[in-house]
């Protein structure tokens, strides 16, 4: 029997008593709920779908007024949120949506490898499954930084050097000892002899017996020992010529 059913009143008759009872709880969205009596102080329980969370409480109570206290619950998608970024790598969001039972992939950039998952999917916790990945660089591409290290490292220390010789060269060069040009010295020294060399002809005199007696001793110091002074006879007199280094001077 029913007990909700109400009796018809007795007219003129005795009062009578009915239990209280509350109504079937409404629901909202595809939302579940349990209850197990109608009664004053029973309680319904709501779920939502999978996949959902609910929102407000999960239970409500048949008050003595016959309703239900608090409010209906709702339910809404669970929602993971965006997972963040990963150094030297991307995240990809399928299907650009970040709600229950969607996925994201993790690629990493050119010579990185992942550790880590590949794929991570939306929980009915909020959380991603697994843990997240990271990107570490190959074992390749660290030798080909480390190569290249020591490359840069030889010949910054090859340029040093050079610089270091260069000063050292320039520096030598500006201490060196001047050279005398001995171009010069030999032209002055020629010069002179050619001049010793020549004797004045104003001081000879080619009367008197002696046509040598005007010279005085130091006028002429003799450089050259192969000179030879000799004279020739005129055929026109007697002007006695001098020859000096077959040169004929009168």
């Amino acid at each position: 029997m029913d007990n909700r059913s109400k009796s018809p009143p007795v007219r003129g008759g005795l009062p009578t008593c009915k239990e209280v009872l509350c109504k079937e709880p409404d629901t909202m969205g595809g939302m579940q709920v349990k209850v197990s009596s109608y009664q004053i102080g029973s309680v319904a329980v709501y779920s939502c779908p999978k996949g959902q969370e609910m929102i407000g409480n999960s239970s409500r109570a048949c008050t003595k007024r016959g309703t239900w206290s608090g409010h209906i619950p709702t339910c809404q998608a669970i929602d993971c949120s965006h997972p963040g970024t990963i150094d030297n790598g991307r995240v990809i969001i399928m299907n650009q949506t970040t709600t229950y039972n969607s996925a994201v992939e993790y690629h990493c950039v050119p010579q990185y490898q992942r550790i880590g998952p590949y794929l991570r999917k939306c929980m009915e916790d909020g959380l991603w499954s697994g843990d997240e990945p990271r990107c570490e660089k190959t074992i390749s591409a660290v030798s080909e930084a480390q190569t290249l290290g020591y490359m840069i490292s030889i010949g910054a220390g090859i340029v040093l050097f050079l610089l270091i010789l260069l000063g050292i060269i320039y520096a030598r060069l500006r201490k060196a000892t001047p050279v005398k040009n001995t171009e010069n010295i030999e032209g002055a020294v020629r010069k002179e002899e050619q001049t010793a060399a020549v004797m004045s002809y104003a001081s000879l005199s080619d009367s008197g017996d002696n046509i040598y007696e005007n010279v005085a001793e130091n006028t002429y110091d003799n450089p050259y020992d192969t000179a030879t002074y000799y004279t020739e006879p005129s055929e026109g007199g007697p002007t006695p010529t001098v020859t000096i280094n077959g040169v004929a001077v009168r």
